[in-house]
């Protein structure tokens, strides 16, 4: 079942309903007073979502927010996207090389957000990633309002094993209202502990900012 989703009550109190709200109305949600600064992207369709992520980041610039995107994806295309240039370093090069922190967050070509583009290093060294990885994140969020992570079409479980060391909300990017993939991807969050998800969808020409 389909849900309009405006207030923070709401979304608490039924937690089996599928909630959907534009890349807009999730911008308004996310900026509301006691909304959690960490916010976990999964993209099950790939690109189109990361580009509504992107558009989500834009968004809430537009609304005054201070905003920062981390490219956790494979394919890039936040970085794609945001990035004012190709070949900057990013979190790959945080977690796998000697990158300083402050050097691999570039502002956003087309707004006020931020980006973390993915980043040129190899993954040579995964040793303690999850720890340096929360260490970035902790100081991120202590820098900027909201903190998107944009995980792509990544693994669902991987990521909510990630997820078990950070206090973040969840939200599913899926421009295309498809149903299947949604019910699917809830259907999976939910047998890992996670009932409570918004699912943001519209198509990807009726928002503020255009990707």
């Amino acid at each position: 079942m389909t849900k309009n989703a405006p207030h923070a009550d709401d979304f608490d109190e039924a937690t089996e309903e599928r909630f959907v709200l534009s890349v807009n109305g999730v911008a308004d949600f996310l900026s509301m007073r006691g909304a959690k600064p960490t916010i976990a992207l999964l993209s099950p369709s790939g690109d189109d979502g990361s580009t509504a992520s992107v558009m989500l980041a834009r968004s809430m610039a537009e609304l005054g927010r201070s905003i920062v995107l981390v490219d956790m994806t494979v394919s890039g295309c936040p970085t794609r996207l945001m990035s004012p240039e190709v070949g900057l370093p990013g979190v790959a090069d945080l977690l796998f090389g000697e990158t300083a922190f402050g050097e691999t967050i570039h502002h956003d070509r087309l707004s006020n957000a931020h980006i973390v583009p993915q980043g040129t290093a190899q993954a040579l060294h995964a040793v303690r990633i999850i720890e340096r990885l929360t260490m970035v994140l902790s100081a991120l969020a202590d820098t900027y309002d909201t903190v998107l992570l944009e995980f792509g079409a990544a693994d669902i479980e991987g990521v909510t094993r990630l997820l078990k060391y950070l206090d973040a909300e969840i939200v599913l990017s899926l421009p295309d209202a498809d149903d299947a993939l949604a019910d699917h991807a809830l259907a999976q969050l939910r047998a890992l502990g996670y009932p409570a998800v918004m699912t943001m969808s519209e198509p990807l020409s009726g928002d503020r900012s255009a990707a």
